[in-house]
């Protein structure tokens, strides 16, 4: 399972869309947590009204079972109560079936999430991928601890501090990872180039992740990605924008792949770079009906040049409004796979203890009216990745990549939407 987290990190208390099953533990890890990075928040709301709860029928039943959890339990010492709480507030927020999206955050996932969207964390900076079943590192943060450690794309951790990775969960991995500044984590490595197994010893640093990446292809195409919709990424966007443009880019991929989401105002910034002004980004749906159409807002840099836009089953929420704003106003179309289908606007919720319940508590519609809510948004090209194949994932530190590494590459999806953009044949690719 691929699942968004950037692990090193967290998320904001702004109007959030997010959420994805996709795990991009950015190394602390920047780190989202369960199945949601998302965000596309609003306002944080402090809850503070009087409760029924205790009115409830079923409230019996919950009292009962932590009464005889204590009563008979038989490692009852071993148990943290808190964990015993917090597990029934994230299960009862589980149970409003908005999979993905509405959660339970307690303090410490909360203070993660709301790093993550600032862009900087504390870990060791590197993206993992678990579709093995196993942390892979995909990439390493420029100039992060892991980077000048020497730890490499492809490299799959086995055990973190002598805690063997096999069988983790996600989560577990980013319990293991997190830390705080200055402190030590040891990795054991499998090189698959070489079958090595490497040990690391790495001190984790304060780490500012670029939200935004961009380097140039062939034939003045740019390629600019979006890991995460966080706080300042429109700045971030119009500046790789500026800069490509230097570079003579005359058409554009914006790579949406794998972004769980953000903050719903980025996405308005972001979406408003490549859709003219006054078109409609979205629809606003509140839970008496009422609909509001959310317009863009004047002065993008990038509202006639020929764009395509990459989308996988990990892009959510403000990935998808961003995407399904660009493919109806006719600007650019989506190449990849469906998306993961978040289509709600989440708020969250702080608590007393400093944890968060993160609610849908709107629609969001496509501009022409259609919901994306457990469906996604279909590609106007589909393509799937093969199993065993690698994203090329931009690095502005490189000034271009060349014809001969595109063509070597493994990522079909970017080829598909080289061709698409340059209305060309230049990769040919199974569809």
């Amino acid at each position: 399972m691929k699942q968004a987290f950037q692990s090193d990190a967290a998320s904001h208390s702004v109007p959030r869309h997010g959420a994805v099953p996709r795990v991009m533990l950015i190394a602390l890890m920047m780190a989202s947590f369960g199945m949601g990075l998302g965000i596309d928040r609003f306002s944080a709301t402090k809850t503070d009204a009087a409760s029924n709860f205790q009115d409830a029928k079923e409230y019996a039943v919950l009292e009962q079972t932590w009464n005889l959890i204590q009563d008979n339990f038989v490692a009852i010492d071993d148990v943290n109560q808190s964990d015993l709480m917090y597990g029934a507030a994230a299960g009862m927020v589980d149970a409003l079936g908005d999979t993905g999206h509405s959660r339970f955050a307690n303090p410490e996932q909360a203070a993660l999430e709301n790093s993550q969207l600032e862009g900087k964390f504390v870990g060791i900076g590197v993206s993992l991928d678990y579709t093995s079943g196993q942390p892979v590192i995909e990439y390493t943060i420029q100039d992060s601890p892991a980077q000048q450690a020497g730890l490499k794309g492809g490299d799959i951790i086995t055990e973190i501090n002598g805690t063997k990775t096999a069988g983790l969960k996600p989560e577990d991995v980013q319990k293991l990872l997190i830390g705080k500044e200055g402190e030590q984590v040891s990795l054991t490595v499998t090189r698959p180039t070489t079958g090595e197994s490497l040990s690391f010893d790495i001190i984790r640093a304060e780490i500012d992740a670029p939200s935004v990446t961009y380097t140039m292809l062939p034939n003045d195409v740019a390629l600019i990605r979006i890991s995460v919709f966080s706080t300042g990424v429109t700045n971030q966007l119009k500046s790789a924008i500026r800069a490509v443009k230097r570079a003579g880019a005359t058409s554009l991929i914006l790579d949406l792949r794998d972004n769980g989401g953000g903050i719903v105002f980025e996405a308005i910034g972001v979406a408003s770079q490549f859709v003219p002004e006054g078109k409609a980004l979205y629809l606003y749906q509140e839970r008496d009906g009422e609909t509001k159409t959310i317009k863009a807002v004047p002065n993008g840099l990038a509202t006639d040049i020929p764009m395509i836009v990459l989308i996988n089953n990990n892009s959510a929420s403000s990935s998808e409004i961003t995407a399904a704003s660009i493919q109806d106003a006719g600007r650019g179309k989506l190449v990849g796979e469906a998306t993961f289908g978040t289509g709600t606007v989440l708020t969250p919720f702080q608590l007393d203890d400093g944890s968060e319940v993160i609610l849908g508590t709107a629609l969001w519609l496509t501009p022409d009216g259609q919901s994306a809510w457990h469906v996604g948004l279909p590609p106007d090209i589909e393509v799937a990745m093969p199993a065993d194949a690698d994203q090329i994932y931009p690095n502005s530190d490189t000034n271009e990549i060349s014809m001969a590494t595109l063509k070597e590459s493994t990522d079909v999806q970017l080829k598909t939407a080289f061709n698409t953009v340059t209305g060309t044949e230049t990769f040919p690719v199974e569809k």
